[in-house]
């Protein structure tokens, strides 16, 4: 795909997608319709072949079934390096309940140094998913790997078990946290305060965090 502009908004239905002559490229948002078919050659990673020809992105906006696309082949050992310039990174469509999607997600949240601002449109999961609750744990623990990240908001936010223990995560990683911003419509989320409330407990890398929690009503 070569490209002259130094922005792309893409929606696609094939069922992957890859760069080429984009050393210029900025801003990314690329939603991929089509799911994603089994991987013909094994060991070769997605995520390294999508970001091997952006190596001057700094917006990237991620949705769709590129969630599914980007867990094929497994993740990098070293870090793509079209993620170095990285400040603002957005997701939608990432399930909290998926092990792999979360995985990616907060790879691609850790491997960006310079990660300033972070957009998570929520995806809704009725059940309790203990394997990605404990992965989120266990990255917890090792605590200031976002060490620029300033600014949160996360939309359709319900208050399952991994949503709470993700932003314990990113609490406890994120030493230059300014703001956490959260909302869903009022007749989902009925407890609000109440999370807040638990939010405040924990672990804090930057003492300064506001919290800031908006419930939106449906006319």
């Amino acid at each position: 795909m070569p490209l002259v502009s130094n922005s792309l908004s893409l929606e696609e239905t094939q069922k992957s997608i890859c760069f080429k002559n984009t050393p210029m490229l900025e801003k990314v948002a690329v939603y991929l319709r089509s799911r994603v078919l089994p991987d013909s050659s094994p060991g070769c990673s997605n995520l390294m072949k999508f970001f091997h020809c952006i190596p001057s992105l700094q917006e990237l906006e991620i949705r769709g079934s590129l969630w599914e696309y980007l867990t094929v082949g497994g993740l990098p050992h070293n870090p793509p390096t079209a993620l170095n310039n990285v400040k603002s990174l957005k997701m939608a469509d990432m399930s909290f309940g998926d092990l792999k999607e979360v995985s990616v997600a907060v790879y691609l949240i850790t491997s960006c140094p310079k990660l300033q601002q972070l957009t998570i449109k929520c995806e809704s999961v009725n059940n309790v998913v203990e394997a990605v609750v404990q992965f989120l744990q266990d990255q917890t623990c090792s605590g200031g790997v976002v060490k620029l990240l300033q600014s949160v908001e996360m939309s359709h936010f319900t208050g399952t078990k991994m949503e709470m223990q993700f932003v314990r995560f990113i609490l406890a990683s994120a030493p230059l946290l300014k703001e956490i911003f959260i909302w869903n419509f009022s007749y989902i989320l009925q407890s609000g305060r109440q999370m807040i409330n638990e939010m405040k407990q924990y672990r804090r890398a930057s003492p300064n965090v506001e919290f800031k929690f908006e419930a939106v009503e449906v006319e």
